[in-house]
């Protein structure tokens, strides 16, 4: 059946039942909060909403929808403007339940309501550092690991992440592709890549459709915030986002937004929840690439917005960007060094539920000129090539656990890092060192087949 005959059919068999209710919507002072059920296509916890003894006051943060139960599954009764005061009577999950100035009562989403006295529907921790997150993660098949690759195509015919894909599709489990730019609006737009399409489902591999904030080689902040800065703006987006995952056949969304301002962290954070909302009950994977860090800098230049004990509960798997740790815009060093890994890792799943994790995997390296202070970014096959062209065997870093090697070309002194199939194998233990979900590959057709096989030998099939 049509994916969106099915969900009209759902919406209709919901309104229809939560309209049995046998507890009037207008009671004053309910002593029991009014039933609501629930499709059962829709994930929740099988706890019952918390009354609220002292029926707190809030006051609406901006113009927001009053639905008929707890999520955005249920249907909408009115929308209040900002600045409305309404008392909360219970919450459950995420939600307040709410009386109104008429007398009648409905749900509002807990990120819209703001107050000094209001409970938190889903306490944390006192201690800042937030435990490991125990929800369930989805369960991978055992002995086996995820295997995700970025999917690119930088202009049309481009062979690099395609061909990679061809030759490579037996040890995939999923492929993101890097096709949907968000735009100064705050929109989602973009088109997939038919042929990389055509052959994950014919192979069975996952499909994701990644959504960007880059222009011009970087990564947009503005655009970013364009997205996120209201409920609207994130709505919109996220019903972009909906109509590509259904039009175009995709399995579900990975956000690659980066550069994001810590000003929008919780927004950011909103965001993910209203994308679970809205995906999860349809049957999409929610994912999200995130930058790698080892604590959780709030306030700091482009991993502050990341929240990862918030976005791990969001997320169905969460791909940790463990590269870049030297790059463009840095001096020399090791793309991704052992220690450095580690330490993200370990941090990480202090965050996030490990089985959720995937530990993002270079195939790349830089060239840096250290006389203009300015870099190139090689693939794997590259670096070997320009080694190879200037007769260099690259020297082994102990400490780091990656390759590197140094040249002087036209008077200029060079120094290359980058990752390898040995370095590579090093960081691949970490996966089952401490038992994460597997792997994300940046990017497919930067690798060779030595690189597989190291990931092959590592992660069987």
């Amino acid at each position: 059946m049509d994916p969106k005959v099915t969900a009209t059919i759902l919406t209709i068999l919901l309104y229809i039942f939560s309209g049995n209710n046998p507890k009037p919507e207008n009671a004053a002072a309910p002593s029991t909060v009014p039933a609501y059920e629930v499709s059962a296509a829709v994930e929740t916890e099988t706890k019952k909403p918390v009354i609220a003894e002292d029926n707190p006051i809030g006051s609406v943060k901006e113009l927001s929808r009053v639905r008929k139960g707890p999520g955005t599954e249920f249907p909408i009764l009115r929308r209040l403007p900002a600045g409305t005061k309404v008392t909360v009577l219970a919450w459950h999950n995420e939600w307040y339940q709410i009386k109104l100035s008429d007398g009648k009562t409905g749900w509002i989403a807990e990120w819209l309501l703001d107050g000094s006295n209001l409970p938190s529907p889903q306490p944390r921790e006192a201690d800042t550092t937030r435990p490991h997150n125990t929800e369930k993660a989805p369960e991978i098949p055992a002995g086996r690991r995820q295997i995700v690759g970025y999917y690119t195509e930088d202009y049309p015919g481009d062979p690099t992440s395609y061909g990679s894909l061809l030759n490579n599709q037996s040890f995939l489990d999923s492929i993101a592709i890097f096709s949907h730019p968000v735009s100064e609006e705050g929109r989602v737009m973009g088109a997939t890549s038919d042929r990389a399409m055509k052959i994950a489902k014919s192979a069975d591999i996952g499909t994701l459709a990644l959504v960007h904030n880059i222009v011009g080689g970087r990564f947009d902040s503005k655009r970013a915030h364009a997205l996120l800065q209201t409920y609207n703006s994130r709505a919109k987006a996220i019903s972009d986002i909906l109509e590509i995952l259904e039009s175009q056949g995709y399995d579900g969304v990975n956000i690659d937004l980066e550069n994001v301002d810590p000003k929008d962290r919780d927004n950011l954070t909103a965001f993910m929840n209203e994308l679970r909302a809205r995906l999860k009950p349809r049957g999409f994977l929610v994912t999200m690439s995130v930058p790698a860090k080892t604590q959780d800098h709030a306030g700091q230049p482009w991993v502050g917005a990341f929240d990862y004990y918030a976005l791990g509960k969001a997320c169905d798997y969460v791909m940790i960007m463990t590269y870049d740790e030297h790059s463009l815009v840095s001096g020399a060093g090791p793309v991704a060094s052992f220690p450095w890994v580690d330490r993200v890792i370990k941090y990480a799943i202090t965050q996030i539920p490990r089985q959720k994790v995937l530990m993002g995997v270079p195939a790349y390296g830089y060239d840096w000129n250290l006389s203009t202070k300015r870099a190139v970014a090689l693939s794997y096959t590259q670096v070997m090539n320009r080694a190879n062209r200037l007769g260099i065997d690259p020297s082994w870093d102990s400490n780091a656990r990656t390759p590197f090697f140094k040249y002087v070309e036209n008077g200029a002194h060079h120094e290359v890092w980058f990752e390898s199939p040995d370095s590579l194998a090093q960081k691949l233990a970490l996966v089952e060192k401490y038992d994460i979900g597997g792997i994300a590959i940046w990017k497919l057709g930067y690798e060779d087949s030595r690189y597989w096989k190291a990931i092959i030998d590592s992660l069987p099939r």
